[in-house]
This record gives C-alpha cells, structure tokens and sequence, in this order.
C-alpha cells in the first residue's frame, strides 16, 4: 500500500502533496560541550514532563551523576531526545524552559534547519513511532542512534504549511496549558476549602 503524501486535514489553500525527506535535512546538529563543572543548570529531557531542571525532576531520588564536564549545552529553542529507552518510546523535547542548560551526551541535541521549529516539535512526536522503534537496537535498553536518525525519512509540508500548522498546534498547547494551571489552582482552593469548612473529628 503506497504512503498518502497528503494529511486528511489540512488549512485552508494548501493542497501540494508533502515532500519526502530525510531527518537530516531538516535538523543541523549542535554539540558545544561544557568545559566546566556546572557550567550552566543541569537539565532533564522527559516523556512526560517535557524539558525540566534535573533538581526538580530528581527531588526525591538520587541525582545520576555529579559530573557533568563534556555534558551538551542545550540552548533556549533547540531540541533534544533520550537516545536510550526500555519502551522503544522516544520523545522530542524543546528547551523552553532557560536560555541555557546542559545535558547528559546520551541526549543529542539539535536546531530545526530550513523547518518551523513549532510544526517540527510535533512532527518528530506524531506519525512516526513505529519507524522510531524500528530503528532503534539493542536487546535490553533500545538505543536510537543519532546518525540512524537523521537518515530516516519522513512527510513534510512546504515552510508556509509548517508555520501555520506549528502555530495552531503551539497556540492550542499553550491553551492546554493555562487551562491545567486554573485547574490545579482550582482544586487546590476546594482542598482548602473543604479543610476549612469540615472541621475533623477528635
């Protein structure tokens, strides 16, 4: 069965059938490393959390390593994944969170080239996880290696269609997002609430 080269949704004026392309193409490598113990604040890349800072991530538990000289410098608005994983799940993140942080060599990093960093954030994480485990190796943990990566081919849009695809998707997260703040905000009032207005029994 031949891949669609077009999505069964789409805005309003596009209709050019999506371009094959190579990973590669579209991401250009960054791989400054740091010369000196915690040079900038150690980060986390997670599948649930997204980016976050590694003493909030690991509060509870053991930090992996208090070396951190030759760890990747992620800067603000590039990207990073956990090229190793025990569920053949790999997650792309994007640094949003400082302007600069660093993170363990397990996690490449890199920026969008010729791509629209919004529409490439979602992309990596849609419609391609099963090429992602397949290329994946290993026989206990599943390691993705970046150069394999980078080779894998995928859809795209031409840069008009990405940005206004990243826009709507970056727009509607970020909806998301504010939503879940005022529902935790409200959850907390009706905890305290009732805390005040159900006295406990002796």
């Amino acid at each position: 069965m031949a891949e669609k080269k077009k999505p069964d949704l789409r805005f309003r004026g596009f209709t050019e059938a999506w371009e094959q392309r190579k990973v590669g193409e579209v991401i250009e490598d960054y791989t400054e490393k740091t010369v000196v113990q915690n040079q900038y604040p150690v980060l986390t890349s997670s599948q649930q959390q997204g980016i976050v800072l590694q003493e909030d991530y690991f509060a509870d538990r053991q930090v992996t390593t208090n070396d951190n000289i030759g760890y990747y410098v992620l800067p603000k608005g590039y990207f990073t994944y956990r090229s190793r994983s025990d569920t053949d799940l790999f997650v792309f993140n994007r640094n949003n969170l400082i302007d600069k942080g660093i993170i363990s060599y397990y996690y490449p990093v890199f920026r969008p080239k010729n791509a629209d960093s919004n529409f490439l954030l979602r992309r990596l994480n849609h419609g391609m996880k099963a090429q992602l485990a397949m290329a994946a190796e290993g026989t206990g943990q599943h390691v993705l290696a970046h150069g394999k990566f980078k080779n894998m081919e995928f859809l795209v849009p031409s840069i008009q269609e990405q940005e206004q695809i990243g826009a709507y998707f970056e727009k509607l997260d970020n909806l998301i997002t504010l939503h879940q703040r005022n529902c935790d905000e409200l959850k907390e009032l009706k905890k305290y609430m009732l805390q005040k207005m159900f006295p406990k029994e002796k």
